[in-house]
């Protein structure tokens, strides 16, 4: 099974876990990058939040060659107001994701995945959308256990 890992992180740990479960996986990473620079935290949380008001699609930079050859996707991102940024949105738009399976991995003080789930369920058209989870503390044996889901 080929798999990609497809993230966007804006401080850092969200590529911290998507290369943590690169390792686990030996999967490609694939660094999601928009035209818009965030910024801190405290810009992405207005820009962010602009764009959710809005429902603006902010524009992906660069692309997944060969992205019809993976079977597996996992999507990790930071949760913005209790979901996927927009960004995210706008990366899944740009792919045909019948028949894969899609794991979604969010980091977050505090908020939970099940709305980004849901989200990632609506928009990722004839995917087999697995359980999101928020990763935080979990070690390694308990990210495999998810991914066997």
């Amino acid at each position: 099974m080929k798999t990609l890992i497809a993230y966007f992180s804006l401080s850092g740990v969200t590529k911290k876990e998507a290369e943590r479960i690169q390792k686990l996986t030996g999967g490609d990473l694939f660094e999601i990058k928009g035209e818009k620079n965030y910024g801190s935290y405290i810009k992405a949380v207005a820009v962010g939040g602009k764009e959710i008001a809005t429902k603006e699609m902010p524009k992906v930079t660069n692309h997944v060659e060969k992205f019809d050859s993976y079977d597996r996707i996992l999507i990790g991102f930071p949760i913005w107001y209790g979901n996927c940024p927009r960004l995210i949105r706008s990366f899944v738009n740009e792919y045909n994701f019948a028949g894969k399976d899609v794991y979604v991995f969010c980091t977050s003080g505090a908020s939970g995945s099940e709305k980004s789930e849901k989200t990632l369920k609506e928009i990722c058209k004839g995917a087999k959308v697995h359980s999101a989870i928020r990763i935080s503390k979990q070690d390694d044996d308990e990210l495999k256990l998810w991914l066997e889901k």
